[in-house]
């Protein structure tokens, strides 16, 4: 057998190390998911907006990106009772063929009891064991049925970041698993869409997640893209696990070029905003000659304005202290206008026409006193 060239195997070895050395890459067509969306319940737990929900956004998405519409099972609201969420899973379990990955996500409450977690089904009451959906239970569950390469579990909620127990039990069985969370397993969280929507800034290819530039968005900038944006747009911690997923798993390629910002102020970067302005904390995403063009989120709805690149500073904003679910069993008695959107609230105390309240779910910090003009009452029967 005639020997090559030197030059030739030489360049023959490193392409078959680069070969060797590729990254693994997201194969949406043998993908299944399970999406879980409630943002009501039966019970007494405070209700969410149903307005552009971002559960049946990212399912959407999913679909868009060429998983196959019937490897989605969609549990919404009063269709998300235990029952249905574990039958759904059981379904889509048995389909998993080898090599396959599957897609658990998330929306609604979450808390902590003990050594497990749990998220709230339509039909659970909280202070009654065995009718939530135990985050134990979902680790028990994959860790022997499912036969797959590879599980991504994402949740929107309080204590999100308990699913990192499912992770450790899927390694336990040899399985490769990660968790991204828009809350640590110590600490509630806010009522908006914001890591649901850096989910699906990822998986669609927003161009500002490609941290490096290189045209491909991987798990390792995903998980940074959720949790600046946790941290500067929400002031909290999130959560994020990983055991057999490279940090460098290639989740799609970036639609576009990172556009341009300054030296001062880069794209992507978070920005304080002159106090007294209307909103605080934002995004820059682009600078068009002085100004800075900055990105807020209002619970499921982006908006740009722009500043004067003098009057804006890099935000240094810090994750605040663990805080206590308070919307778990709280039920609201009146709904507060709040830069447009109605919030579920309850009165603290009342003077004149005037209504001292606590916006369900958030940091005290957030209570303030309203007129009758931003206060409404349930009617009564």
């Amino acid at each position: 057998m005639p020997r090559l060239p030197r030059f030739v195997g030489t360049v023959f070895a490193s392409l078959c190390f680069v070969a060797l050395a590729r990254a693994e890459e997201w194969q949406p067509a043998d993908t299944h998911a399970v999406v879980v969306g409630v943002l009501e319940w039966k019970s007494s737990l405070t209700p969410y907006s149903k307005e552009n929900r971002k559960d049946l956004e990212l399912r959407d998405l999913f679909i868009k990106r060429g998983v196959p519409a019937s490897n989605i099972e969609t549990l919404l609201d009063e269709q998300a009772t235990l029952a249905k969420i574990r039958d759904a899973l059981a379904r889509t379990i048995k389909r998993c063929p080898a090599g396959s990955t599957l897609i658990v996500y998330y929306a609604g409450h979450g808390w902590n009891v003990g050594d497990d977690y749990f998220f709230a089904n339509y039909d659970c009451e909280p202070s009654k064991n065995g009718t939530s959906w135990s985050l134990k239970e979902l680790g028990e569950t994959l860790a022997t049925g499912f036969k797959g390469k590879r599980v991504f579990l994402f949740a929107d909620c309080c204590y999100s970041g308990g699913l990192e127990i499912v992770v450790d039990r899927l390694a336990k069985s040899g399985i490769s698993a990660c968790n991204l969370t828009s809350a640590s397993k110590a600490n509630a969280s806010t009522n908006n869409w914001t890591f649901s929507q850096s989910i699906i800034d990822g998986f669609r290819g927003e161009p500002l997640v490609d941290r490096n530039g290189d045209g491909e968005i991987t798990l390792g900038e995903l998980a940074t893209e959720v949790r600046e944006a946790m941290q500067n747009m929400e002031g909290q911690l999130n959560g994020f696990a990983s055991k057999g997923i490279a940090a460098d798993f290639v989740i799609g390629k970036a639609t576009g070029p990172r556009p341009a910002g300054s030296a001062k102020f880069p794209a992507g970067c978070y920005v304080e905003t002159p106090a007294g302005s209307r909103d605080r904390f934002g995004r820059v995403v682009r600078i068009d000659s002085d100004q800075c063009v900055v990105q807020f989120y209002d619970y499921c709805v982006k908006r740009t304005v722009k500043f004067p690149a003098k009057s804006l500073t890099i935000s240094t904003r810090e994750p605040g202290k663990a805080l206590e679910a308070l919307d778990v069993g709280v039920k609201p008695d009146c709904d507060v206008e709040w830069k447009g959107s109605w919030y579920p609230a309850t009165v603290v105390k009342k003077e004149n026409e005037r209504w001292y309240i606590h916006y369900v779910g958030y940091e005290k910090s957030w209570d303030e006193w309203v007129g009758k003009d931003r206060i409404k009452f349930p009617e009564k029967r």
